[in-house]
């Protein structure tokens, strides 16, 4: 039989099937269509005529048996790992639903003779519970299968582990769907087929991009009234990608290819479980501060990007080691740094502390420029301060504003000023009237507007990493 695609599905059954629970509707019509003609039928004989051709028809299995029979579609199934948690760790980490509300997406009956067929859309709650229901099936399926759902670092309640991050992110896109089910009355449960075409995409922590993407369709069927034939089709469908050759061959090389390969990439910094300090090498300061060096400050401060969102950094030497705040590399392993003059590096994530809202970073390639570190602490209130970031995704953005306070809020030091940050801002740096690091934007209470921005000192962020910058 050949293959039949979603939109030839979709006219499958076209045709409203007449049964007992729409009699009432035909009786609201006097007229039939007989050879070109109409010809008045009586009030009896119609009722009458109808009656029993409904009833034969909702009667007759046949009926319901071809109604329900499922498309063909290409089914595979993927093989279950011979080490069950081993090997690469993978995250489902977004769901999404390209579908609007009020698309078409099948048909429902009811009964035992699946009766009263109608049309069924897309709905609101559709929209709001059906990506996260995709999330959670495609989880499961995968941790039967024996992948690695997270790393296999043993992080403590209050701290981050690295290694607890996965080396893959799984992201699906909902596209289409159409179904013929027949419910049993009373209940969920329904017999018949669900059909879902889904777009994967597997994106690599390590080269920092999709590394393979298909779209897959996925059938669900079932002879009884079942409760998961949606959750089949997604099995199903997923099944279809994970066997696909290109899959494997994208989970290899993503990990040992050219791009990645351990001359390419960053070394990583031997840090302890129990936080063994790091010591880098500080460049010095540069003469003239901000107003002669401009350039090459700005030149320091990185875009940061990971699978789930976008934040600042900077770079504190010469061996490309980089600051930036916690929330900006939550849950990565690898992040993809945007130079000044538009290159791409990739960055592995060394060191997080949660409760100090700060990460250090080392880019693959060495840095040219660098940002110097204040060892005298924060300037006097009302001192000029400048603010460089990537606010909206304005990269490489300069404000200018004052120290307006030190703050201490639930036991935790901030610099407060009014040089302008917002959304993207965090992990930048706040630099003093010479041009060196005092402090990490990490927060702008009402986006900023007001002038109310808050910076973490320096010194409390090497603190809380335990780096030590030598001269």
């Amino acid at each position: 039989m050949p293959h039949r695609t979603l939109r030839q599905i979709r006219n499958i059954g076209e045709r409203p099937v007449q049964v007992v629970g729409n009699l009432g509707e035909r009786l609201h019509k006097s007229w039939a269509t007989h050879s070109g003609r109409k010809v008045e039928m009586s009030h009896r004989l119609k009722c009458a005529g109808l009656l029993v051709a409904q009833l034969v028809l909702a009667a007759s299995p046949c009926a319901a048996s071809d109604m329900l029979k499922p498309p063909v579609v290409e089914l595979r199934t993927a093989p279950v790992l011979v080490e069950r948690g081993k090997g690469p760790s993978i995250r489902v980490e977004r769901a999404k639903v390209a579908m609007i509300v009020g698309d078409e997406i099948g048909y429902r009956s009811m009964g035992a003779f699946c009766g009263s067929r109608e049309k069924v859309l897309f709905s609101q709650r559709g929209l709001a519970v059906f990506p996260e229901g995709v999330r959670q099936t495609t989880t499961m399926e995968l941790r039967k299968l024996g992948y690695r759902l997270e790393g296999i670092g043993q992080a403590g309640a209050f701290d981050v582990d690295v290694n607890a991050a996965p080396d893959f992110r799984l992201g699906v896109v909902v596209n289409e769907m159409n179904s013929e089910l027949c419910y049993a009355i009373g209940t969920t449960k329904a017999e018949g087929w669900v059909l879902l075409k889904l777009t994967w995409a597997l994106f690599s922590e390590r080269q920092q991009k999709v590394v393979f993407q298909r779209a897959t369709e996925g059938l669900g069927t079932s002879t009884d009234k079942i409760l998961d034939l949606h959750e089949r089709a997604i099995r199903a469908s997923l099944h279809n990608f994970l066997a696909a050759p290109e899959f494997s061959e994208a989970l290899a090389a993503s990990l040992v290819g050219p791009n990645t390969s351990p001359s390419a990439m960053p070394a990583s910094a031997p840090v302890a479980q129990g936080g063994e300090a790091i010591l880098l090498k500080a460049p010095p300061s540069l003469d003239g501060g901000v107003q002669k060096n401009q350039s090459r400050m700005v030149n320091a401060v990185v875009k940061i990007e990971t699978g789930i969102g976008f934040g600042s950094g900077f770079f504190i030497d010469k061996a490309g080691h980089l600051l930036t705040n916690a929330h900006v590399v939550e849950g990565a392993k690898y992040a993809r740094l945007t130079l000044k003059n538009g290159d791409k590096v990739v960055a592995e994530v060394i060191k997080v502390n949660a409760m100090g809202d700060v990460a250090l970073l080392k880019a693959a390639n060495p840095a040219e420029d660098t940002l110097s570190v204040s060892t005298s602490g924060s300037p006097d209130v009302g001192s000029d301060v400048y603010a460089i970031g990537s606010p909206s995704g304005l990269n490489h953005t300069l404000t200018k504003g004052v120290l307006s306070a030190n703050r201490t809020i639930q036991g935790y030091r901030f610099l407060q000023s009014d040089a302008a940050i917002t959304f993207g801002s965090s992990g930048g740096p706040l630099l003093d009237a010479d041009g060196r690091v005092i402090g990490i934007a990490v927060r702008a209470l009402n986006g900023g507007v007001n002038g109310l921005n808050f910076f973490i000192p320096i010194g409390e962020a090497l603190k809380d990493l335990n780096v030590n910058l030598l001269p």
